[in-house]
């Protein structure tokens, strides 16, 4: 994010996301770092500026677990690699 900044002066918003498998359960999360908290992290800590990292579950499930062994886990699964694949591609 500094090169960035440093060859452009702009630092962008920057999605990330995140998977945690765990035996067959299959977690997922997205966060949005905003420009505004890496400009405070130039400070050290951020104290106005927070990140939020939030799971993504649109699927019925206790706790937005996927579970692998599942026929519908498994295409739960491969929708959501999908769906980030189709953000990072646009």
């Amino acid at each position: 994010m500094r090169q960035t900044a440093l060859q452009t002066d702009v630092i962008p918003d920057q999605t990330i996301f995140g998977i945690r498998a765990i035996s067959s359960y299959f977690t997922f999360y997205k966060t949005v770092i905003p420009a505004k908290y890496w400009n405070e992290l130039d400070f050290g800590l951020p104290q106005k500026e927070s990140v939020v990292i939030k799971r993504l579950a649109d699927w019925e499930r206790p706790g937005g677990c996927l579970e692998h062994s599942k026929t519908n886990g498994k295409r739960g699964i491969m929708e959501a690699l999908a769906r980030i694949r189709q953000f990072l591609l646009q």
